[in-house]
């Protein structure tokens, strides 16, 4: 699912938050995950992980993903809008609520890392039940 952009307000856009790669992107990205993601752990048991995709300047416009095991109650939109809403109280850094824009995507919600490891198990396991069906 994708947490599209909020707005952090009253702080000042650095040029180097806009590379992925810089300390700077990595200690904003930090900073705003440690804070984020015990939210939605507390709200949906299901969630994986936050992803910082990238900032842009509007004060500091931040643009994430959040991921969601399959395994678990289906997460919609509003819900994620919603989680967010109810902890910008507890955040250090302040956030405009009306900035706060939720898309939900279809497909698989695991980590791209994590669903082809996955992939690469089963391929290995049907493998090997496919040589072993072959010698009986």
């Amino acid at each position: 699912m994708k947490l599209g952009t909020l707005e952090l307000i009253s702080e000042t856009f650095d040029a180097a938050l806009a590379n992925t790669s810089s300390p700077q992107f990595a200690a904003k990205a930090s900073s705003i995950r440690t804070q984020v993601e015990p939210l939605y752990k507390k709200a949906f048991k299901n969630f994986i992980i936050m992803k910082i995709i990238k900032f842009w300047s509007g004060s500091i416009v931040t643009e994430s993903t959040l991921f969601f095991s399959p395994n678990g109650p289906n997460v919609n939109a509003t819900q994620v809008k919603n989680t967010l809403l109810d902890g910008l109280k507890n955040l250090t850094f302040t956030v405009d609520p009306n900035s706060i824009n939720v898309t939900q995507t279809l497909g698989n919600s695991m980590p791209p890392v994590i669903a082809s490891s996955l992939s690469v198990i089963w391929m290995s396991l049907l493998s090997l039940l496919l040589s072993v069906a072959l010698h009986f």
